[in-house]
């Protein structure tokens, strides 16, 4: 069962009956009538609204078989709960269950944390901030600290459109999972530089930092995806080197998988400031290219988009079922 962000407008599931439910009490400020139960989606493509109006504003889309916790009824309609947020699905698209909500499971659960930072953002920031985050004597290069991102060269979507709806469809794909997802921006109008953004990460809770693009570049043919890690130093004592490369492989190997995407290979690098800054595994994934056209259209399309979310929340898979083995077995050698 997939969760995903509703980017086009989808034919409704028809208004309908009431589903049966538990005694209720009059909500007089909206018209819904209370409920606590919980209803599971009956149909595919079952559109969650954020108001309850057929032609309102759309949250996500999703499949059937997708349980909820639902807090009002009204004709026609069900009002839900769904990440700490109120939101509306016509009655006819669900029916009532027993089964215990997925989210109240998944809370109970002992979860790994995921930091995304979904590149760019509307404004550039021509401001300058230092390349290494070690001492600016010894080292004084510096970077601007937000440059403009890129645009597609066959559609004219921006970048930071691109990898801010990839990132919350990771995010959403995660959390059904188990995980719980911070993303360094929910807008595209903050001003936030590289640095900032991995600081936000050092600073959350999150085990591992992820950075999505979709950079161009001159020459038009370029296509694939890329893999960032930063540059291995001499002494990697936590050992972000090579875990970093692993999270990096294990993103690029299930999103290739997914969406026939060519593979670029993953390379070392000292020259992001985002990866210089990070103090925990990270790794920065090149979604495709925007100044190719085949690559653009795909970037843009909703279906690819969702591909590439599912590969990448496998990749966070893969790389928490190996640290996970990994943990396991030294704790077993040390007792």
């Amino acid at each position: 069962m997939f969760l995903f962000c509703a980017g086009l407008m989808l034919s409704a599931c028809g208004s309908g009956s009431k589903t049966g439910t538990e005694a209720v009490t009059e909500d007089p400020a909206i018209g819904f009538s209370s409920v606590h139960d919980y209803v599971v989606t009956t149909k595919k493509d079952t559109i969650i609204y954020r108001t309850a109006d057929r032609g309102g504003e759309q949250y996500i889309t999703v499949d059937s078989g997708v349980d909820l916790r639902r807090t009002g009824i009204k004709e026609g309609w069900s009002r839900i709960r769904l990440n700490d947020t109120t939101l509306y699905v016509e009655s006819d698209c669900v029916k009532r269950t027993e089964i215990k909500w997925a989210e109240e499971q998944v809370k109970e659960k002992n979860t790994h944390v995921v930091y995304i930072d979904p590149a760019k953002q509307i404004y550039a920031d021509s401001g300058e901030e230092q390349l290494f985050p070690d001492d600016p004597a010894v080292y004084p290069q510096k970077k601007k600290k937000m440059t403009k991102g890129a645009i597609g060269t066959a559609t004219g979507t921006f970048e930071y459109e691109i990898t801010l709806d990839v990132a919350e469809k990771v995010k959403h794909e995660l959390e059904l999972r188990g995980y719980t997802v911070i993303l360094s921006r929910a807008s595209s109008t903050i001003s936030m530089s590289n640095a900032e953004r991995a600081t936000a990460g050092n600073q959350s809770n999150a085990e591992i930092m992820i950075r999505l693009s979709a950079q161009g570049t001159a020459v038009s043919s370029t296509n694939g995806m890329l893999g960032f890690v930063e540059k291995a130093k001499e002494d990697d004592a936590a050992g972000y080197y090579q875990d970093s490369f692993y999270l990096a492989n294990a993103l690029m190997t299930e999103c290739c998988a997914l969406t026939d995407a060519g593979r670029l290979g993953i390379f070392q690098t000292d020259q992001m400031v985002f990866l210089n800054y990070a103090q925990k595994p990270a790794a920065s994934i090149q979604l495709g290219f925007l100044s190719n056209e085949e690559e653009d259209r795909k970037l843009s399309d909703e279906e690819y988009r969702k591909k590439l979310a599912r590969g990448l929340a496998n990749g966070v898979d893969t790389y928490f079922s190996y640290i996970d083995r990994r943990n396991a077995t030294v704790e077993t050698t040390e007792e």
